[in-house]
């Protein structure tokens, strides 16, 4: 039996530049391959991780997320990228495809309370962030239980890394929309149920001794 209680380092990696991220508009769960930055950022992704190569690579289904866990399993010679449907992207409902500024303009009030109160928010015909939030947790814990003591990577979307951020650092986080490249990552560890993360935050919000320990209520 594995060490429940071993500490599970994994690296939450977000996908790297396609086209509507150019463009800046919401991906959602639309199809969108990456272009070619993004394929580039895959291969600088898998480069990095490389240097102390992961014991497995865990993707969100959605094609331009696979493309970059492929890229990190081949650089650290894995045959297979475990799919997770929990690292999908949030659902945007009818705000895929547009810009946020788009977005404000077709429902003001629902696009206020996704700027300032995520906790609350919902995208109007698609998912709330509280529940997307609760996903990538339960994502990470659920990794975090079947590699105990070992270091991961795991292939999510921008939103998504940054909702994990917000969860474990609860409401000491000023802006959660804050800055992360494509093909850029955060580092958290998991221990059991309890999460902290150890990468810097680009707030500048001290992350080495913030961390959840309970599940997050939706």
């Amino acid at each position: 039996m594995p060490d429940t209680r071993a500490t599970t380092t994994i690296h939450l990696v977000r996908h790297g530049r396609t086209v509507l991220n150019r463009d800046v508009r919401f991906r959602g769960r639309l199809e969108v391959p990456l272009d070619d930055v993004g394929r580039a950022e895959a291969i600088a992704a898998g480069q990095a991780l490389a240097i102390e190569p992961v014991a497995a690579v865990y993707s969100s289904p959605l094609g331009r997320a696979l493309e970059v866990g492929t890229a990190i399993a081949a650089a650290g010679g894995l045959e297979e990228v475990h799919r997770h449907d929990d690292l999908v992207n949030l659902d945007y409902g009818r705000w895929e495809g547009l810009t946020s500024g788009e977005a404000e303009e077709l429902d003001p009030s629902a696009w206020a309370r996704y700027v300032a109160a995520p906790d609350v928010a919902i995208c109007p015909g698609g998912e709330a962030l509280a529940a997307a939030g609760n996903r990538v947790v339960d994502a990470l814990r659920d990794i975090g239980s079947r590699h105990a003591g070992e270091r991961v990577a795991a292939v999510t979307h921008g939103v998504m890394v940054r909702l994990a951020v917000l969860r474990v650092l609860e409401e000491r986080l000023p802006d959660w929309q804050f800055r992360i490249p494509t093909g850029g990552s955060l580092t958290f560890e998991v221990t059991g149920r309890d999460i902290r993360l150890v990468s810097p935050v680009p707030d500048g919000t001290r992350a080495d001794e913030l961390a959840i320990t309970q599940p997050v209520a939706v």
